[in-house]
């Protein structure tokens, strides 16, 4: 154990005394919040239309039926309107919307009131024709998409006000929580697996293959160390290291996540308590150990550091394409599927923040991640044992 302690603290006092070394594992963290808050307040901004700004619309034959303006009501937007009432089409208003002139250009045909009370669906007399209502509107101008949806969607409102054959009573049983719940599970796992490994790799990679570039690996492997308490050493060190940056990627994107979704989102994201943070944190360093114990295997095997890095990323694609799989939201419940490394790890982060777990799925996940970490310090006590491996003979 004396051992064990004494290689776990040189690795340490190289990790943390190096002050490169801790910006890559703490900045990550603050690039997240950073990033994705500014993505958050861009969308936004992109996609909302100041209160202050007045609509520009023009209307050919605008019903005067005190039913029909009732419903369909500009006002009922909030913003200034200039609302011009055209006698006739005119082409010259198609070009000033597509020179983003005005917003919106709506053509009524004669009589549409009266032949739209008249028309009955059921009728198939050819003479029984449904006014048509053209609504032209420029898609790249948001707010001329915005009074477009906002204004079709009344006129759908009169449309089934005047036909009345049959309502429907919109009823939503969601949570406030929900909307959160669907948005954190479909990111969120995703992410952090991926935070996870490259946390992982940025310390892992330069311990082992590092040493045996620059020749020291020799001096250690001269003292009188038993080769798996040099692992354990290791492994420890580059865990505490990993979680360290892990900690920072997870905090960043989780504080960025109100951000990300947009101030006017009505998501609540103040849904979990101690006891999901606490699970979390026990598969984060049980998925972060395996991690480790992966990438040091690999960098023992290399020669160099840049063949590290590139077995490493090809590793890196295959853990993206498992991650990929969470993005759809759903758990899967099959108990076996709870045994298989890192995907195990993914589906346990998202019954987690899904507010739904199975704790026998999270029990097989953080014990067959034990056994896997145990097989790893086993193959790489191997490893440091054969000289073949360590020297590159």
């Amino acid at each position: 154990m004396k051992n064990i302690l004494t290689i776990l603290k040189k690795e340490l006092k190289r990790f943390f005394t190096d002050y490169r070394m801790i910006i890559t594992l703490v900045s990550p963290g603050i690039l997240i919040f950073v990033l994705y808050t500014l993505m958050g307040s861009f969308i936004s901004d992109a996609s909302s239309t100041n209160q202050e700004y007045e609509y520009q619309i023009v209307v050919v034959n605008q019903p005067s039926e005190e039913h029909f303006n009732q419903i369909v009501d500009f006002d009922l937007i909030g913003n200034p309107i200039n609302l011009v009432n055209a006698s006739s089409a005119n082409d010259s208003y198609l070009t000033q919307l597509e020179n983003e002139e005005i917003d919106l250009y709506i053509i009524y045909p004669d009589n549409f009131y009266d032949d739209a009370i008249a028309f009955d669906p059921t009728n198939n007399d050819p003479n029984n024709i449904a006014p048509d209502v053209k609504v032209y509107f420029n898609y790249s101008k948001i707010e001329s998409y915005t009074i477009f949806e906002y204004y079709t969607f009344l006129l759908d409102g009169f449309k089934d006000d005047i036909s009345m054959k049959f309502t429907v009573d919109r009823n939503d049983l969601s949570q406030p929580e929900d909307g959160a719940i669907i948005f954190i599970t479909t990111l969120v796992p995703f992410l952090l697996v991926i935070f996870l490994y490259s946390g992982a790799m940025s310390v892992s990679i330069e311990s082992i293959a590092g040493e045996k570039e620059r020749g020291t690996i020799a001096t250690i492997l001269a003292t009188p160390i038993k080769r798996r308490d040099l692992v354990l050493g290791k492994v420890f060190a580059l865990t505490i290291a990993s979680l360290v940056g892990a900690t920072s990627s997870f905090l960043g994107l989780m504080l960025s996540l109100p951000n990300l979704a947009g101030a006017n989102s009505g998501l609540n994201f103040n849904i979990y308590g101690a006891g999901e943070f606490i699970l979390l944190f026990l598969v984060i360093a049980t998925t972060t150990v395996l991690y480790v114990v992966l990438i040091s295997m690999i960098s023992t095997f290399s020669k160099s550091v840049k063949e590290a890095s590139g077995m490493s990323a090809i590793l890196m694609i295959f853990n993206m394409a498992i991650s990929v799989t969470s993005m759809a939201g759903n758990v899967n419940q099959n108990t076996y599927a709870y045994f298989i490394p890192v995907y195990n790890s993914l589906q346990s982060f998202t019954s987690i923040l899904s507010l739904d777990v199975n704790m026998l799925h999270l029990g097989i996940t953080v014990i067959s991640n034990v056994v896997y970490i145990a097989m790893g310090v086993y193959v790489l006590s191997r490893m440091f044992n054969s000289e073949k491996v360590m020297f590159n003979k």
